[in-house]
């Protein structure tokens, strides 16, 4: 009986490490997520597609938190939807960085998302990143 009781506890352990191991490997930095909301003052969504300058999309960039090097998204392909949502992953934002001439050495989990140019609104909104997770961005009136 107890060899039976002692496989198991060790089929058990080999079965949970194997679990431990596929999450861990599935679940990497790079996969992690910043998610963004853009809103007006009055909490309704802006459309990252249709509220730009000219009726256009949303002017976005990121930038290194001490604003010296900005990347505008548009220049990748990445804007906002209708709802006025975002979301980037870990290796998007290396990405980013390092196609604009930066050397990357280890992941930018700290930057600067700015919102830009949207009519009747600052001319630029700062939200400071620190880390993955969910950030709203509140555009004040001008």
């Amino acid at each position: 009986m107890k060899k039976i009781i002692k496989a198991l506890t060790i089929a058990v352990l080999a079965v949970a490490a194997v679990f431990a191991c596929v999450f861990a490997a599935g679940c990497t930095d790079k996969e992690a997520k910043y998610n963004f909301t853009i809103v007006y003052a009055d909490g309704t969504a802006v459309n990252g597609q249709t509220d730009g300058a000219n009726g256009g999309k949303v002017s976005l960039q990121i930038c290194t938190n001490n604003e010296t090097n900005c990347i505008p998204l548009d220049l990748q392909g990445i804007f906002a939807d209708a709802n006025g949502k975002l979301s980037l992953t870990q290796q998007q934002v290396n990405d980013v960085f390092t196609t604009s001439g930066l050397t990357i050495t280890e992941d930018v989990t700290e930057f600067d998302f700015d919102v830009m140019n949207v009519p009747g609104c600052i001319e630029k909104v700062i939200c400071k990143v620190n880390g993955f997770g969910d950030y709203t961005v509140t555009l004040e009136a001008a």
